[in-house]
């Protein structure tokens, strides 16, 4: 996203839109796998994603606040950015007159169901990256009654989960007429994605018993049906020919590579500061961006992306590594261990 902030501001939106796309069917799957495993009742496991996402979160915040004055300067000093410098820099306008309002909506991770037309930017201000995170604690709010719901084991259940999606996906053509804004952080605007990852997660032990080619053209019919609804077909073919190889994975024996890949050092460290990296990178890019790169002089769009990401990148990495051993993992175990001791005495 650093290379991508750099370019241009409809690639970026385009581009991080997508990828929260991926992140979202995949989040409605992982949380369905985990509540159907666990079983856990509503206020432990709202709990447990309460302290997962809001101790970062609020570092985030701070990090944002203290770095949002630069965008102002960032964008209207960049040789690069001429043609966006406008939308940014009216971020200070915006907030003057307003600044606790749109503290109080973020110290309740809830920016994201302001629209624009109501408080402007209100899902974008003080850090762009922190509209996904109130998009996915709405999700979390009402996840446990959808995953309850969804199901395929009878026709009773299937007709259920036929007429959520349809429900989901209505709900999202009337809200796309009345929200408006930069980012789609309202739940209403992903929530059929959400129910996508559900819904395979409902048939992914079936999936993985499933022959191949049953799978493929299960797979593919999804993947049109999904597209009805989505306004990008790039995130649904990720998602779904992720979903074929995971599930098919024991009889194509292809991705044993893979495999390998993935569960070595470097994979799993991303994937265990991948929260901290990307709710960092941006108010530590706007501090590069100010302090380093633009006292270089650099003029060509293409080294100046890249001089930016090869700095900010690295910082980013260590800054997500300290918070991951440092906030994370310890608020995650503190978490797990204050929820059943707190049920203890009833038990």
């Amino acid at each position: 996203m650093a290379l991508g902030l750099c370019w241009t501001r409809s690639t970026t939106r385009q581009h991080s839109d997508q990828a929260v796309e991926v992140f979202v069917m995949l989040s409605g799957f992982v949380i369905a796998l985990m509540l159907s495993n666990e079983g856990e009742p509503y206020d432990r496991y709202i709990f447990r994603r309460f302290m997962r996402l809001y101790p970062l979160f609020l570092i985030a915040l701070v990090y944002g606040m203290m770095t949002g004055h630069l965008y102002g300067s960032v964008f209207g000093e960049s040789p690069w950015l001429r043609h966006v410098r406008a939308g940014f820099q009216t971020r200070e306008e915006n907030l003057t007159g307003t600044f606790f309002e749109h503290m109080l909506l973020h110290l309740t991770m809830l920016h994201g169901i302001v629209p624009d037309t109501i408080l402007p930017q209100a899902p974008l201000m003080f850090s762009g990256p922190l509209w996904s995170i109130s998009l996915e604690w709405q999700f979390y709010l009402i996840a446990p009654l959808l995953i309850g719901a969804i199901g395929f084991r009878n026709a009773r259940r299937m007709a259920i989960s036929a007429g959520i999606l349809l429900f989901a996906i209505g709900l999202q053509k009337v809200t796309l007429h009345h929200w408006k804004g930069e980012a789609p952080s309202f739940l209403p605007l992903r929530f059929p994605l959400y129910i996508v990852g559900i819904m395979s997660a409902a048939l992914w032990h079936d999936a993985r018993k499933a022959r191949p080619a049953v799978l493929a053209a299960a797979v593919v019919a999804g993947s049109i049906i999904a597209s009805l609804f989505s306004p990008n077909i790039l995130p649904l073919l990720m998602w779904f020919g992720m979903y074929f190889l995971a599930a098919a994975h024991d009889k194509l024996g292809v991705p044993r590579l893979a495999d390998r890949i993935i569960s070595s050092r470097v994979p799993t460290f991303i994937g265990q500061v991948s929260y901290g990296l990307y709710v960092l990178h941006v108010p530590t890019m706007m501090l590069v961006c100010y302090y380093v790169v633009f006292p270089m002089g650099i003029q060509g769009r293409f080294y100046g992306a890249v001089t930016i990401t090869a700095v900010t990148l690295p910082i980013t990495l260590i800054l997500a590594a300290l918070s991951f051993n440092i906030i994370e993992k310890p608020m995650a175990r503190w978490a797990r261990g204050y929820r059943r001791s707190a049920r203890a005495p009833a038990e």
